[in-house]
């Protein structure tokens, strides 16, 4: 049995004075359609094209991070909301843009590293 039915498609109403533009009212398409086009073309010059390395994961994912950390993560927010003017930044931005340097990631990098990761997974068996 098909449960899903099959739309059809109904003509375009007629204009009326409800959806006709009223000459009294200034329309602002052309305006917002600038700004936008604008907004885009400086965003570019600075933002680099996205790729799949750059698409956020859909859910969530959570860590365990120091006080200090949390701390850290708040004040840079805070800074680059208050200072900065970017009132879209959370602490997921940051983390991301910290991390997401390849030297971070090589064998070097890593093994730099391990004196930290090893105290931080002391710290947590000595703390339960």
């Amino acid at each position: 049995m098909n449960l899903e039915k099959k739309q059809k498609k109904q003509p375009l109403p007629a204009p009326t004075q409800e959806n006709t533009p009223n000459p009294s009212v200034p329309q602002l398409t052309g305006r917002l359609t600038e700004q936008s086009t604008d907004r885009s073309t400086h965003q570019s010059i600075y933002l680099p094209a996205p790729s799949l390395s750059s698409r956020v994961m859909e859910k969530p994912r959570a860590f365990y991070i120091t006080e200090r950390l949390n701390q850290r993560l708040d004040e840079a927010v805070r800074y680059y909301q208050e200072k900065r003017n970017l009132q879209k930044v959370d602490r997921s931005v940051i983390v991301t843009a910290l991390l997401d340097n390849e030297a971070n990631w090589t064998e070097e990098a890593l093994d730099l590293l391990l004196a930290k990761v090893i105290s931080q997974l002391t710290g947590r068996l000595t703390n339960r």
